[in-house]
């Protein structure tokens, strides 16, 4: 699924690399959960995995496409048509019904519309279904995104990370917010839809005590050559 090598990467003005990484390979439909402490360079590589920043030297590799081959529009299209991204944040828009925001998964990518065609199925079903299965039920699916709590608010940014079946599901902290039962409960169904649509999975997070839960952890400092 993913390929980093030989990766440099140094923000303007800064005196050294925040990122050096020799080799990291995530395999297809692997949970993996990366961990570092704040300042590790997580949203760095984050940044670079989903194409929104590019490395001054060596490659990152998804679907065996090379994102720094890529112009700005086409790294665009790349990330709206193959990666979910669940934000620490959310960024749910206030306006919008949960099922909106959800929808607007599908919006900027024609081969995650295409997808849901495939299934014979409409984007709004399928965000219902996806809330759904998420533990978001049908009385608060059409209310204010501002009225949810913050674990219905979570449930919501996954779905819009999984409608239309990208391949590849980035999650940022985002149980940073949730007390431990919520967090677990939430982790399991996010687990289910990974398996359900063959996703692979990098969960982001400075609490190591939910890396048992995955198939294999990672420490950002023990691989990132530029934090010693």
């Amino acid at each position: 699924m993913i390929q980093i090598s030989d990766l440099n990467f140094s923000w303007p003005g800064q005196s050294k690399p925040t990122l050096i990484i020799d080799e990291l390979n995530i395999e297809k439909g692997e949970k993996l959960f990366l961990h570092g402490p704040s300042g590790s360079g997580k949203s760095t590589l984050l940044s670079l995995l989903a194409g929104i920043q590019t490395a001054q030297k060596g490659s990152i590799s998804i679907l065996n496409e090379n994102l720094a081959k890529l112009n700005d529009a086409k790294r665009d299209k790349f990330r709206a048509d193959h990666i979910g991204t669940i934000f620490q944040n959310f960024n749910l828009l206030p306006y919008l019904s949960p099922l909106e925001n959800v929808m607007l998964g599908c919006n900027f990518s024609r081969r995650r519309q295409a997808n849901l065609k495939t299934q014979g199925i409409c984007a709004r079903k399928k965000a219902c279904i996806l809330l759904e299965e998420l533990g978001l039920d049908t009385s608060c699916q059409n209310r204010a995104v501002s009225e949810l709590s913050i674990g219905q608010q979570q449930r919501v940014a996954a779905a819009r990370a999984f409608i239309g079946q990208p391949e590849l599901i980035i999650a940022d902290e985002p149980t940073s917010a949730l007390d431990a039962d919520n967090r677990d409960i939430f982790i399991n169904q996010l687990f289910e839809q990974a398996e359900h649509y063959q996703a692979t999975i990098i969960f982001v997070s400075h609490d190591k005590s939910l890396s048992s839960l995955f198939d294999r952890q990672v420490s950002l400092n023990g691989i990132n050559g530029a934090s010693l």
